[in-house]
């Protein structure tokens, strides 16, 4: 049988959700000047002594680094008194075994985070399994405790991470959403997999 691919996608994103450009047509300073001027304007509200333009700037040499042409990224940027960083958003595709399916996804992700290997202490663990249109979910929610070597406060960062799998397809849609802003979602399972549930694809042989 011919194998099946994901030939187009689309996701709705939320308002307050800015791309991350990543090509070579503009300097890392350059976006994040241009994404603070747009949701000042957005907003009314003020990017206090530039912190958010540098919090941005210094987020997209690290997805630069990655070298991954195919990372799709966006931000969600807070709009209160001031301008403050969200979440992080990424999402490719990635081909997968035929073995590979939704519950594979999950006791990867366990293993992953109870790996004496792993970065962080896990705080707090979940998986689970929704359909929708595009195909089946997975989800993952994780929230890691960080302690630097000989420093006493550390920092707390929380993600979800979803795989979605197109029925026949050998290519899945992940997507990754992360905070070290607790606030930044009442409910971030849900509100990161409404996001995850707009994508719709395109299957070709």
């Amino acid at each position: 049988m011919p194998e099946i691919g994901i030939a187009d996608l689309t996701v709705s994103v939320p308002d307050g959700f800015y791309p991350v450009r990543l090509d070579e047509d503009i300097e890392s300073e350059d976006w994040a000047r241009e994404v603070v001027a747009r949701a000042e304007a957005d907003s009314g509200a003020v990017d206090h002594e530039d912190s958010l333009r540098d919090e941005l700037f210094d987020l997209r040499i690290r997805l630069l680094a990655q070298l991954n042409p195919y990372l799709t990224a966006a931000v969600y940027i807070r709009r209160e008194q001031f301008l403050s960083l969200g979440a992080l958003m990424t999402f490719q595709v990635v081909e997968v075994e035929p073995e590979h399916d939704a519950a594979w996804f999950e006791r990867e992700a366990r293993e992953i985070a109870s790996s004496e290997e792993s970065e962080g202490h896990t705080i707090l663990f979940d998986t689970w399994q929704h359909p929708a249109p595009a195909g089946t979910v997975a989800g993952v929610h994780q929230v890691v405790e960080y302690l630097a070597p000989g420093v006493e406060d550390g920092w707390i960062e929380a993600r979800t991470v979803f795989g979605v799998f197109p029925p026949g397809s050998n290519e899945i849609v992940h997507f990754t959403f992360t905070t070290a802003d607790l606030a930044a979602f009442g409910d971030m399972p849900a509100e990161t997999e409404s996001i995850v549930a707009s994508l719709s694809i395109e299957l070709e042989a």
